[in-house]
């Protein structure tokens, strides 16, 4: 009865520990498959599905409950190698392959589950490294990105300055223009008042004899101005 109940307690173990090394073997494989990568968070805090999505644990709380069991399966398979040396009860053939299957499933087992858990660990690391490389190349994208904003806007204000001073050219020619069609009106009045002081007799000997008087008020103001400044000076200086 003890080597019944011992026997079917093992096989449970196994049937449990079957299951969730099933589960992570395949989250494992579409870890490795998975085209989007992983967030830079810690392989730890990475969240897994297990039993066909039946419940969500993350990896460090999955592979503790998979070692739990692993020792388990290894104290059951103990407990039954303990019962075949009762010297009573010699062991049968059929109980000593049992025992020698057990050990073999538990070698087999724990060699998956360190391989699947080396795999995990590399397909995590190595999405978490795509995942920083993509980070790398958004960063730089948007970092260009900005500079060619700056360097459009600097571009909008260059343009507005150039059609400011095209502006400015246009009103200075407009100006420029004006001066010169307004030097013509003023040539031509001059043109037309020296023909009329050419048609008038005597109004140009007129305005000779006015401009020479003009000068010699000026000649004798000035005399008379410079005679009594002396004469102050003259005056002061006793």
């Amino acid at each position: 009865m003890a080597w019944e109940a011992q026997s079917r307690r093992a096989r449970q173990v196994q049937s449990r520990l079957d299951a969730k090394l099933t589960g992570y073997s395949q989250l494992v494989l579409e870890a490795a498959s998975s085209t989007s990568p992983f967030s830079s968070a810690p392989s730890d805090a990475v969240a897994l599905d297990m039993e066909n999505g039946a419940q969500r644990l993350d990896r460090a709380a999955v592979e503790t409950e998979i070692q739990a069991l692993l020792a388990q399966y290894k104290e059951a398979q103990e407990e039954l190698a303990m019962l075949l040396n009762d010297p009573m009860l010699p062991p049968s053939q059929t109980q000593q392959h049992a025992v020698q299957r057990h050990r073999e499933l538990l070698i087999e087992l724990e060699r998956d589950f360190f391989r699947s858990r080396t795999n995990l660990t590399h397909a995590l690391d190595k999405k978490a490294l795509l995942g920083h490389v993509k980070q790398d190349i958004d960063s730089y994208r948007l970092q260009h990105a900005n500079e060619m904003e700056a360097y459009l806007d600097e571009r909008g204000h260059l343009q507005n300055a150039h059609r400011m001073m095209d502006d400015t050219l246009d009103q200075a020619y407009a100006t420029q223009s004006e001066f010169r069609s307004q030097h013509s009106q003023l040539a031509g009045a001059l043109t037309r008042m020296r023909n009329t002081v050419a048609q008038v007799p005597g109004l140009n000997n007129i305005l000779t004899l006015i401009s020479r008087r003009r000068r010699r008020d000026t000649v004798i103001i000035a005399l008379v101005i410079g005679v009594c400044v002396f004469i102050l000076l003259m005056m002061g200086t006793r």
